[in-house]
């Protein structure tokens, strides 16, 4: 995968860094195109990075897994106030509740710190009606102030 500059007004992250920004538990904003009638979406989802793909779950019948099906093509933005990564991917829906299941323990584990809260086991107990999510970058673009 490519590196890049997303502003030449700005200063580029270095791997460490961005490594350091896709490691803190804030959001990874999803771009795609509706299925059903064309137009942009723009979700926020919990992820995952391991250094080669993103990986989230959403609901097997809602409007993100149906978009991703018929168009995998998506831009993505994981920022902060002073910097931030986005770039180009292709996304992969996976029908496995298993899979789901278990980047669903992760992203509890890295948002709520557990999945032994109340609210982490409902969302466990949810996560069967969900498919996995990969998203493989084309490149990333970061910047810095």
């Amino acid at each position: 995968m490519e590196y890049r500059l997303a502003d030449p007004e700005l200063k580029e992250m270095d791997r460490n860094e961005v490594s350091e920004l896709l490691n803190q538990a804030i959001y990874l904003r999803l771009a795609m195109i509706n299925a059903k009638d064309g137009s942009p979406l723009v979700h926020p989802i919990w992820y995952y990075y391991d250094e080669e793909k993103f990986y989230a779950v959403s609901n097997t019948m809602g409007v993100k897994v149906r978009s991703l099906k018929k168009n995998p093509d998506v831009y993505f933005l994981v920022d902060v106030t002073d910097r931030g990564v986005r770039g180009r991917a292709k996304a992969k829906v996976i029908d496995d509740p298993s899979y789901a299941k278990e980047i669903t323990a992760h992203n509890l584990t890295r948002y709520l710190g557990s999945v032994d809260s109340p609210e982490a086991k409902e969302r466990l107990e949810i996560s069967k009606n969900y498919s996995a999510i990969e998203i493989a970058p084309d490149y990333m673009a970061s910047w810095k102030a």
